[in-house]
């Protein structure tokens, strides 16, 4: 149902130019005409002005200033504190914004900030971002909803920093694997688990490669990543309700609700908006909201594209890992793409300890 609206859609982002022929500056404000510089390799692709008309032509696009939703509401700039977020967590959130824009009719607005990733990222890597988001739309599995949920969940919960949590037991998730610093390795599964419990709500897991050794995973700074066959187990712990009163002050935003309650009627724009916000809340301390927002999103997109740029950010942020923006967005696209080739290893790396 999606795909001749979603081509239109890519095939517009990946051609940077205004209405006018021009391209965009970041800094360029809607309708005017600044001639910043192309980055080389936009001009091989296709013409693609027939594209974008097409986008701009649909009837939904009409709605946003008839709504008193403006296209810069749908901008970065409009999420309070998004400048200080993590960089990776500000890619992420900022290719799929483009898409939202580009979806709800603001062409120019989307290129501004494609052309901004191409200056960050460089064109290749822009584009392989973009193709795998857009190309995740109607790929969502019912079938594994539960168990990829509560990995998302986890990820979501862990950008946000969530405290003081009470533990009841191990939970069994499938096609996903946790990482994160290793605190132990056993051969059987109930002496990691009994291990696990004892550890409280610093224990984060279990998680196994396939060939009975299991190890317990310690909470700070771990993630889940999607992965075909692979079996963890999360360690159920959950918010205290006192830390759930003070939620509501940092996290609710008049402007933003009415953004999101307004694109809930245009296709793609929602999807999109709802996978920029998820991370974005995320990253504001905001999980309930984060959590809320990824399941709309997923609907379309499915669990594991979320997961994928959830432990992505985890994996950067979390652990304090060094690692430039241009090597982490790489290794997120082909983890996406290469998920079913990875194969677990034996022990991690990063444990050298005694197996027992």
């Amino acid at each position: 149902m999606h795909g001749p609206l979603i081509a239109f859609l890519l095939v517009g982002l990946l051609l940077p130019r205004g209405l006018d022929g021009h391209s965009l500056s970041l800094a360029t404000p809607m309708g005017s005409t600044s001639k910043t510089n192309r980055p080389p390799s936009v001009s091989t692709h296709a013409p693609g002005s027939t594209l974008l008309s097409s986008i701009l032509s649909k009837p939904f696009q009409s709605r946003l200033p008839q709504s008193g939703v403006s296209c810069d509401d749908l901008m970065p700039g409009a999420l309070e504190n998004f400048a200080n977020k993590p960089l990776l967590a500000q890619t992420f959130i900022q290719a799929a914004l483009a898409l939202a824009l580009q979806g709800a009719g603001c062409a120019q607005h989307a290129e501004t900030l494609v052309l901004h990733l191409y200056r960050e990222l460089g064109n290749a890597d822009t584009d392989a971002l973009l193709i795998v988001m857009a190309r995740s739309l109607g790929t969502a599995n019912s079938s594994g909803q539960s168990r990829s949920s509560a990995a998302l969940q986890f990820n979501l919960e862990q950008l946000a920093r969530t405290q003081a949590r009470r533990c009841k037991g191990l939970t069994p998730i499938q096609g996903s694997v946790l990482h994160g610093r290793v605190n132990s390795v056993y051969r059987g599964f109930l002496a990691a688990a009994t291990a696990c419990h004892q550890q409280g709500n610093s224990c984060a897991g279990v998680a196994s490669n396939g060939t009975g050794f299991f190890q317990v995973v310690d909470r700070e700074g771990s993630y889940f990543l999607p992965h075909y066959g692979a079996r963890s187990w999360l360690h159920q712990c959950h918010k205290v309700a006192r830390n759930l009163r003070s939620a509501p002050e940092h996290c609710f935003s008049e402007r933003e609700q009415r953004v999101h309650a307004v694109l809930e009627w245009i296709p793609v724009a929602s999807t999109y908006y709802n996978l920029g916000t998820s991370l974005y809340y995320a990253t504001q301390n905001c999980s309930d909201l984060a959590k809320e927002r990824a399941l709309e999103g997923a609907m379309d997109l499915g669990f594991d594209l979320l997961a994928s740029l959830t432990g992505g950010v985890s994996s950067v942020a979390g652990l304090g890992i060094s690692i430039g923006l241009k090597p982490a967005v790489k290794a997120t696209i082909r983890h996406y793409n290469q998920q079913e080739e990875l194969d677990p290893t034996l022990t991690p790396t990063n444990y050298s300890g005694l197996v027992i």
